[in-house]
């Protein structure tokens, strides 16, 4: 009985996956029969970001309003509808649930460097500033998923993620930041780093990602870029851990390297991966 449901399962999976001879697929199946034989719901997970504000990500004065608290035009908005359809099939045959992560620490691991530029203001009053722009984001973008009518998903800030590791396990994410940042470049080759350089120097401008601020030099550019692929690397780790057995659903550009980016420290940990699929397709010029 259990093959039986574990094939059809696997089906509407490859079914919505746009991503031909996935090498994730056995993984996947893994995955489904563990979720079988414990009984427990399948678990998807995928990312958003919050909509940003970004004339004000280097103001000495309040840069928490990089945050903008209007979910819409965020990267999950053209999703939704894939989503719904994807949870249907799914709940149609076995009990399928959704854990939507805001990723939304970037502004402090990545582009204010530990909020490292911040000089006229308190680190204390910079997380209460930010942790409160984060769950009013937070409490939107729930309105907006269910006025959508997405159902069956659970809505997480990635603070929140951080501080149950933390509190669960003992794992700071921030001291694993500083100590995976200095040899991250073992993880990753020459032309990973560049396409991500390529795709960054695109982002500025009318109606692009950062389109309030002046283009960063390329300097500024590779620090950026040696962070966020170091945040990435451990929150693979951390979605391993929070939600074990889960497989993602990659909705971020590029999409292969976004996947590989999680991936090393938990192949160097556990000899193993995060398992995704790509219900919204492959896309590796777009940049998010």
């Amino acid at each position: 009985m259990n093959q039986l449901l574990q094939n059809k399962i696997t089906k509407i999976v490859k079914v919505f996956d746009k991503f031909d001879n996935n090498v994730d697929i056995p993984i996947i199946k893994r995955r489904i029969n563990s979720f079988l034989m414990n009984n427990q719901p399948i678990r998807l997970v995928c990312f958003t970001c919050s909509t940003i504000n970004d004339k004000y990500l280097f103001s000495q004065t309040s840069p928490w309003r990089y945050v903008n608290l209007n979910p819409k035009g965020n990267n999950l908005e053209p999703d939704v509808p894939t989503l719904i359809l994807l949870l249907n099939e799914l709940n149609k045959a076995y009990p399928t649930e959704l854990t939507v992560i805001i990723g939304n620490t970037d502004p402090f691991y990545i582009y204010s460097e530990n909020f490292g530029i911040y000089k006229k203001l308190s680190y204390s009053k910079l997380w209460s500033k930010f942790a409160q722009r984060w769950r009013a984001y937070k409490t939107n973008l729930d309105s907006y998923l269910k006025s959508q009518n997405l159902q069956n998903y659970n809505l997480v800030s990635w603070y929140e993620i951080e501080n149950q590791i933390l509190s669960e396990k003992g794992i700071e994410f921030c001291q694993l930041f500083n100590l995976s940042l200095p040899i991250i470049n073992n993880y990753f080759n020459k032309n990973d780093f560049k396409i991500e350089l390529n795709r960054l120097r695109e982002a500025f401008g009318k109606d692009k990602y950062f389109k309030c601020i002046k283009p960063p030099s390329d300097k500024v550019l590779k620090v950026w870029i040696k962070r966020k692929f170091t945040e990435y690397t451990i929150q693979g780790f951390f979605i391993y851990l929070f939600l074990p057995n889960s497989i993602l659903l990659q909705n971020e550009k590029p999409s292969l390297l976004r996947t590989k980016m999680y991936q090393p420290l938990i192949t160097k940990t556990f000899s193993d991966r995060l398992p995704v699929i790509y219900p919204f397709g492959v896309d590796n010029t777009g940049y998010q």
